[in-house]
């Protein structure tokens, strides 16, 4: 277990049946920008078959304030559900990555010396598929390809 990052973290949710849909995006933006670790919907059906989401945000204890203050102002939701949870996770490294693109940083997860994962981050290989007219998976395989090159030469 020593190879893991182990953190006690809190779940908030609730079930929002009474909502704009276009809103979630701008409260997932607002949760992030206060430290929100990860949002997602689920939809579910609440009694008398109202279709609903349910609004999960993983966050750390500290956090908890500001992001229920956040929910409760930004939905039209009456409470929410706190869950503690174990979280275990892989260290990570970020490394720049040259193509013939350019520049794209790749995260890579590891546990120990052991490398499990790479991925590019999605926001760099967009930016150059749209700048050089290719397809965004090209830069992404491009990147990941010479990534792991590059980890087989340290």
């Amino acid at each position: 277990m020593n190879d893991y990052i182990i953190e006690k973290l809190l779940i908030l949710s609730c079930n929002i049946d009474d909502f704009n849909p276009q809103n979630y995006e701008y409260i997932s933006q607002k949760l992030f920008e206060h430290n929100a670790l990860d949002v997602w919907l689920t939809p579910i059906y609440m009694k008398k078959s109202r279709s609903a989401n349910t609004l999960s945000v993983l966050i750390r204890p500290e956090d908890k304030e500001n992001c229920l203050d956040i929910i409760f102002s930004e939905t039209t939701t009456l409470g929410i559900r706190e869950e503690i949870i174990t979280r275990y996770s892989l260290d990570r490294e970020f490394k720049s990555i040259i193509t013939p693109y350019g520049q794209v940083k790749c995260k890579i997860a590891k546990k120990g010396d052991k490398v499990l994962n790479i991925s590019a981050e999605y926001e760099d290989c967009k930016q150059l598929a749209q700048k050089h007219n290719v397809p965004l998976k090209t830069i992404q395989q491009t990147a990941l390809f010479l990534a792991n090159e590059e980890l087989k030469h340290e």
